[in-house]
């Protein structure tokens, strides 16, 4: 025994409560489309050093956006803190304990060190306004971790790097590394 029961026929109250309700999704789309386009609109503060700087998020600090302004004009690094950053590259250089890849971004860091005018603009951003102390402090992070690769061996080149660029992070207004604060073996 088969029983079979269709549905009735759509009333004129259905049709119409579909119809409302399609209005209804439709419209909250184009509302929703409309929020994000507006939210993600290019509304820019200022441009510095080719880098446009969004008014909807949080402020750049001022000495961030004096360092943008500064950054790009600047000349070659001289004087006492260039020596000392020349005495890294060397050490770095004669350190056959650095990966590839480590020994090419501390030379990417020393380049921008020595001459910061060619430091990009977000990068200036996400250093902040202590731009030698922090690329020195991102060596001295490359250092640790390819010490670490090491297992840390108190015989490795990289903790004489490591304790010269706890010295330069000190001179430059930074911490220091402390895991390259071990005594003399």
């Amino acid at each position: 025994m088969k029983i079979s029961k269709s549905l009735p026929p759509p009333s004129k109250s259905d049709k119409r409560m579909l119809i409302v309700s399609a209005g209804i999704f439709i419209s909250v789309c184009v509302l929703v489309g409309l929020a994000v386009f507006s939210r993600g609109g290019s509304q820019t503060s200022g441009n510095f050093g080719g880098v446009n700087v969004p008014s909807g998020g949080t402020p750049l600090p001022a000495d961030v956006i004096a360092k943008l302004t500064e950054i790009p004009g600047s000349v070659m690094l001289t004087g006492a803190l260039a020596d000392e950053i020349h005495g890294v590259e060397q050490m770095v250089a004669a350190c056959p304990d650095y990966s590839a890849a480590r020994r090419d971004q501390i030379k990417q860091h020393v380049a921008w060190l020595l001459a910061p005018a060619t430091l990009p603009p977000e990068i200036i951003i996400a250093l902040g306004a202590n731009v030698n102390g922090r690329l020195i402090l991102g060596i001295a992070t490359y250092t640790l971790s390819d010490w670490g690769i090491h297992q840390k061996a108190p015989d490795s080149c990289l903790l004489t790097i490591g304790k010269k660029l706890n010295e330069l992070l000190i001179t430059t207004g930074e911490e220091q590394i402390p895991a390259f604060d071990v005594p003399p073996a």
